[in-house]
């Protein structure tokens, strides 16, 4: 076990482990799945956005998310997936690593949501009081499922979280990620999912 205060995690931070609270056993204590686990979600963290398209016009946005976006959601959408299977197995192993993996999952895919909810919109849809709006619906639809995995792992890590008592910094940590997550989502969803996602 860790003594002294546990550093209790940014909430508020960009997702990457660098957020995450610290756990209640030093790393060591954790297995080799999981450690490799962490490994596999820096390395998906550490994929860089794709940068923005010199102007906000609608022919520029739609060849930058055909080229550089399409190609970074595919590489990233890899790396999140084998992060997430080790998560999900190194969650099985213990208490402890459920509850860090639901964390991580959740920033995994928030991360995911959040480079696509930042795409603008097309200059000359802004001022279109319907169909700007729309543009909006559709991009914020786009990012919707990677918004859901990451609410129903947070809530999961929030819930797991609260035993042992040396662990509560961690449901804290993942029920204020939650609260920050977008609003607008399928209501009544599911919060009890297989693997990693378990209450």
């Amino acid at each position: 076990m860790r003594e002294g205060a546990l550093y209790p995690g940014r909430v508020e931070g960009e997702p990457g482990l660098e957020c995450l609270p610290d756990p209640d056993v030093v790393d060591d204590e954790l297995t080799e799945r999981m450690r490799f686990a962490r490994r596999l979600a820096a390395e998906a963290f550490a994929l860089e956005d794709p940068a923005l398209p010199a102007d906000d016009s609608a022919a520029a946005l739609m060849a930058w998310s055909s080229g550089p976006l399409q190609a970074w959601l595919h590489a990233k959408t890899e790396a999140v997936e084998a992060a997430r299977r080790e998560l999900d197995l190194a969650a099985e192993e213990n208490h402890r690593q459920r509850i860090m993996s639901g964390a991580l999952v959740g920033m995994l895919y928030e991360d995911v949501a959040a480079v696509i909810r930042r795409i603008p919109t097309p200059d000359d849809l802004r001022s279109d009081p319907e169909i700007g709006p729309i543009f909006r619906e559709v991009v914020d639809g786009e990012a919707l499922p990677y918004v859901e995995t990451a609410r129903r792992a947070y809530h999961a890590c929030e819930v797991n979280g609260t035993v042992p008592a040396s662990m509560r910094h961690w449901s804290t940590f993942c029920g204020g990620r939650l609260d920050l997550l977008p609003s607008a989502h399928r209501p009544g969803g599911d919060y009890t999912e297989v693997e990693v996602i378990v209450e």
